[in-house]
């Protein structure tokens, strides 16, 4: 007697070292990045058997990132990844699925009727057979087979069961240690594709300077299950030359025949996020919904910068929304125009002297006076009577410097471009073989404000040439040419127009031009 219990004992405890065996190791930490990877940082301990654990491999680890480490006391001698079948549970669907995961149950079945009679079954279910269709159950004294086809209700005595295990064939790594013991500490590594996170803004203008600034992160999660989790978020971009190809233990087919693909979501998909967190407390009015300010831990590393939520749980599949933090600012009106080189006489060889209307864009700037990073995402802007301003994008923005939030055409201010031949002269530079005349072309920029405010005005005129003369305090920057002849130069003028005021201001510049 004390053998048999010995025996069963044993079976158990077998059963319960296979059934671990197949579960991962727990998520210690996890590092999420903007490009759809992550580094999955797991450590626990494992029962071994035989100097022999078997482990899942993770479906879309990188290449090269899967490292595996044991305690120093008993190595890693070798690890051979294999297909393999395993437990797996399973939501039961139909029928058939109910009757598996319910097998020993007492039930009470009636099947349709035969000869004008209803037949009715009462007993507990042996087995259920897909293929044959074929259910068996256990009265009291037999064995009865029924055509699971003629079953019209099944009735169960006590709760059904709506899981149930099946065999699964899964991706498995044969773990073996250079020697035999109850259990091993374990250590594991590994960036993985199919979880990302993407940032976005809310900036509510509280009146004519004071705004607030809220972050938020949708976590998307097509990887594994997270759990209680600590959890970072990475502001950066650190070097990933392997971040499109699979590891080859986690394929069954010979790495010279690999197509590589990529099958990460979108870094920027923003579409369809559920939101999994209530957020602020608030009253009937809704008053102070978006006032309150608060900071998510966070550090520097290198040129990365991390935020630290915690730990989370985010079930694969699913996404979720996660404040990151807000806080108080200031923020000024301005009005911005860019003007490119519709001229471009080096090519055409042509001025067309006819007046272009040019649009303004009414913008609003913010400086960044956190301890963190401004990172690039959308950003929705709204104001003090909760109506919608603009959607736009917030560029990367180090601490200490500004951002500029474009809300929408400036329909008030009125700008046109007007540009003329001033001189012109002939032969005037020879470059190798190749010689070169000359054109001065003298511009005009007209601006009429009809606002009834003074508003600050930002002019940038792109030209292919060399500016010669710029009124009104204008600078003038150099830029990168896609000829060695004229350089592409920026004029830029910083106005103030007091309301209902007329500006002009004028350039010149000469451009170098062949025949």
């Amino acid at each position: 007697m004390k053998k048999k219990y010995f025996i069963t004992t044993m079976i158990i405890l077998t059963s319960i070292t296979m059934m671990d065996a197949q579960k991962p190791l727990p998520i210690k930490k996890l590092s999420i990045f903007k490009n759809g990877t992550a580094l999955f940082v797991k450590e626990g301990t494992k029962n071994i058997n035989n100097q022999e654990l078997k482990l899942p491999i993770p479906e879309k680890a990188l290449n090269g990132t899967y490292w595996l480490g044991a305690n120093k006391d008993n190595t890693i001698k070798s690890i051979l990844f294999k297909n393999d079948s395993i437990k797996v549970k399973k939501e039961a669907k139909d029928m058939y699925d109910l009757l598996l995961a319910n097998k020993g149950k007492s039930i009470t079945i009636h099947t349709s009727p035969s000869n004008g009679l209803d037949k009715t079954y009462m007993g507990n279910i042996l087995d259920v057979n897909r293929e044959s269709q074929v259910l068996k159950i256990q009265t009291d004294k037999k064995i009865t087979a029924i055509d699971a086809n003629d079953i019209y209700e099944i009735a169960y005595e006590n709760d059904a069961n709506k899981t149930y295990e099946d065999d699964s064939i899964a991706r498995m790594m044969i773990v073996k240690f250079e020697k035999d013991a109850p259990s091993v500490g374990l250590q594991e590594y590994y960036m993985q594709s199919g979880i990302s996170w993407m940032p976005s803004y809310f900036l509510k203008l509280k009146d004519e300077k004071n705004a607030r600034l809220e972050l938020k992160a949708i976590i998307e999660n097509f990887s594994e299950n997270i759990v209680e989790t600590e959890t970072e978020l990475v502001v950066g971009a650190p070097q990933m030359r392997y971040s499109s190809q699979l590891d080859p233990m986690t394929y069954d087919y010979a790495t010279a025949d690999a197509r590589f693909d990529n099958d990460a979501p979108k870094s920027y998909m923003y579409s369809n996020a559920m939101q999994t967190r209530a957020g602020y407390a608030v009253t009937e009015a809704m008053d102070g919904a978006f006032d309150a300010n608060f900071n998510t831990e966070g550090e520097k590393n290198n040129d990365m910068y991390i935020y630290k939520l915690g730990k989370i749980s985010l079930q694969k599949d699913t996404k979720g929304n996660f404040p990151i933090q807000a806080s108080s600012l200031e923020y000024k009106d301005k009005y911005e125009v860019n003007i490119d080189d519709n001229i471009n006489y080096f090519n055409t060889r042509y001025c067309d002297e006819s007046d272009k209307m040019i649009d303004a864009f009414h913008s609003i700037e913010i400086k960044n006076t956190g301890i963190t990073p401004f990172t690039t995402a959308p950003i929705f802007v709204v104001n003090d009577k909760d109506q919608f301003l603009a959607q736009d994008e917030l560029k990367y923005t180090p601490t200490g410097s500004n951002a500029s939030i474009q809300l929408s055409k400036a329909i008030d201010i009125i700008i046109k471009n007007n540009e003329e031949e001033s001189s012109r002269a002939e032969a005037v530079k020879k470059i190798g073989k190749q010689v070169y005349s000359k054109v001065i072309l003298k511009g005009t920029v007209t601006i009429n404000n009809y606002q009834n405010k003074e508003v600050n005005l930002t002019v940038k005129k792109s030209v292919n040439g060399m500016v010669l003369v710029s009124s009104d305090g204008a600078t003038n920057t150099k830029k990168t040419s896609y000829n060695y002849v004229n350089p592409n130069t920026e004029i830029k003028w910083d106005l103030k127009l007091g309301a209902n005021e007329k500006k002009v201001i004028t350039y010149e510049y000469e451009v170098f031009f062949t025949l």
